[in-house]
């Protein structure tokens, strides 16, 4: 009898274990954890920039040059797109233009003068995103500006508008999804020519130190993909 009783009661405690293991469980789901999204520099943006041109003018009247040296302000506005490939890569297209301040400048002697009141330029830009948010980029393309050149003793001064190109370096960084700052060296050469027929011929070419900020319009980012099982 007693045998039949410890029997019975292994049967009936398996049984139950059994039961209690085709339950569904209370253990609560863990919490979704959405993915961070991807950072894109692909899209359209503008912006401001501003800086230091360190500029350089060489006047020639008949065999003798003059070298006018000086630092000017720049300020101006910006708008691009860029494009982003899945290797980093990053190609773009961009427009700025502005004015230059404080650009003119007196050679003491034989009292000739030099001044540039505009820039412009038309760049293409090949980047490299080194992390998500940080771009380093090369850019370079065609430039526009405005030379002037003067004599204090007779007062005549000749204005000639030039095309030259520009070449530069910089890197750009997304503080947000939207805000991106930058920094930029660029180079610009517009050339020598001769201006009032054969008065002057003048060379101009600066370095410039830029800083800009930039605002990215589209889709902030890009989510990736996750697998569902």
């Amino acid at each position: 009898m007693r045998k039949i009783l410890l029997s019975t009661v292994a049967i009936i405690a398996m049984t139950g274990a059994a039961l209690a293991a085709d339950l569904p469980s209370r253990k609560a789901a863990p919490a979704y954890i959405a993915p961070v999204p991807a950072f894109s520099w692909t899209g359209f943006y503008v912006g401001i920039e501003g800086g230091v041109d360190f500029l350089s003018a060489n006047v020639y009247d008949g065999n003798l040059g003059y070298n006018n040296n000086n630092t000017a302000g720049l300020l101006g506005g910006v708008v691009g797109y860029n494009y982003e490939m899945p290797n980093r890569f990053v190609l773009g297209l961009e427009g700025d233009a502005g004015g230059v301040f404080g650009a003119k400048h007196t050679i003491a002697t034989p009292n000739y003068y030099t001044d540039n009141s505009y820039f412009a330029d038309i760049r293409g830009r090949v980047g490299y995103a080194v992390v998500d948010r940080a771009l380093l980029y090369v850019a370079g393309g065609v430039a526009f500006g405005d030379v002037k050149t003067g004599n204090y003793n007779n007062g005549v001064s000749y204005t000639s508008d030039r095309v030259g190109y520009t070449i530069g370096a910089g890197l750009d960084y997304a503080f947000t999804n939207n805000l991106i700052g930058r920094i930029e060296y660029r180079y610009t050469d517009l050339g020598s020519s001769w201006v009032g027929g054969t008065a002057f011929r003048t060379r101009y070419d600066s370095n410039v130190v830029m800083a800009g900020l930039l605002y990215k319009f589209g889709p902030a980012a890009e989510v990736p993909v996750l697998a569902k099982y």
